[in-house]
């Protein structure tokens, strides 16, 4: 199949351009900067001619419009996502119409199948303890949320008026090979969290750590004509930040102090940070959106189960969250995100 995905410069969508080419696709990268994509390539030892590249930005309609003709299928990996403040106007009004361009004109031109990934955030806050891919999007925790639920919102008129779409909602995204020498936002919180000794998210706040590699899985896996709309939770293994750091102690021989604030302090914290972010012109581990987010999840108690169940059929998970943390502390410690002092045990 001739496949067109958006976000291969990405950390889940080089991911997915890997696994394509891999299995057997002929690939077309909509990217915004070629040389980026000639690095994502190179991290995952994919032969540049194995790939076609068209350059589209996810703010050009044309342009993406364009770069779907003549394929059969296409993957939207792509979004705006940022942990700055001055970013959410930008997110609010990009992500959900790039989505809307993608999908009409995918639909337009006659693909099959256009699979959509999207995130168990427009699921947050929390409505209940069981998650499931077929629950209504919630009401977000702020400018990224916010704009996947417009998005998703997008994607699910389609699958109402029964066109091939197919929904992926991954959820906290880690693992090896991040194509981005700064490392994604997902990937820098993780690393900046990990560095210290300190979290500042109670324990007992509950989430999904997913392997990129089983997200990939599933996205090419999904690339399947005549099976109109679909939807897979791949949100990984639900556990608490408790336990989390308890496994990251396991595998290093470090040990964290929890911060266990309630609700209201949680909120402070999250614009706390978000303001220091601002003065020291860096990426930190809390924000105000993401205290929102722990605050939703405190309140609710977080999901207890996921129905990942429809996603076995392309053999998810293919990973448990104790390899894929083992793999993800020994990437970032040889590639320099993390010192010997970082990794522990895992740096020998």
């Amino acid at each position: 199949m001739y496949v067109a995905i958006t976000g291969g410069t990405g950390f889940v969508g080089s991911h997915c351009v890997a696994h394509a080419v891999a299995s057997g696709h002929r690939v077309r990268m909509l990217v915004r900067n070629p040389g980026k994509a000639q690095i994502a390539l190179d991290v995952h030892g994919v032969d540049r001619s194995a790939v076609d590249i068209a350059i589209a930005d996810l703010t050009d309609a044309p342009a993406l419009r364009a770069g779907l003709e003549g394929v059969d299928a296409v993957l939207h990996v792509a979004a705006l996502f940022s942990f700055k403040a001055s970013d959410g106007p930008s997110m609010r009004r990009i992500n959900p119409a790039a989505t809307e361009v993608i999908l009409d004109s995918a639909r337009d031109i006659g693909l099959d199948p256009v699979v959509y990934v999207s995130t168990v955030g427009v699921f947050m806050p929390p409505r209940g303890i069981n998650l499931s891919a077929d629950d209504d999007p919630s009401s977000g925790c702020g400018p990224y949320t916010d704009s996947k639920i417009a998005a998703e919102q997008v994607a699910r008129r389609h699958q109402s008026e029964g066109a091939p779409v197919t929904c992926v909602y991954p959820g906290g995204v880690i693992g090896p090979s991040d194509p981005s020498p700064e490392l994604s936002d997902s990937m820098a919180a993780l690393r900046d969290l990990l560095r210290g000794s300190v979290v500042p998210f109670p324990a007992e706040i509950r989430m999904g750590w997913v392997d990129v590699r089983d997200v990939a899985r599933v996205c090419v896996g999904a690339l399947e004509p005549g099976r109109g709309p679909r939807r897979y939770l791949v949100s990984g293994e639900m556990v608490s930040m408790g336990d989390f750091t308890e496994l990251f102690t396991m595998l290093t021989g470090r040990r964290f102090r929890h911060l266990s604030p309630p609700a209201p302090v949680m909120l402070g914290l999250g614009h706390a940070f978000e303001a220091a972010g601002r003065l020291l012109r860096r990426r930190l581990p809390l924000n105000a959106e993401i205290g929102r987010l722990f605050a939703g999840s405190v309140r609710s108690g977080g999901w207890e189960t996921a129905d990942e169940s429809p996603a076995a059929e392309f053999g998810y998970p293919g990973h448990t969250l104790e390899e894929t943390l083992g793999t993800t502390i020994r990437w970032l410690h040889a590639n320099g995100h993390f010192a010997d002092r970082h990794a522990g045990h895992l740096a020998n």
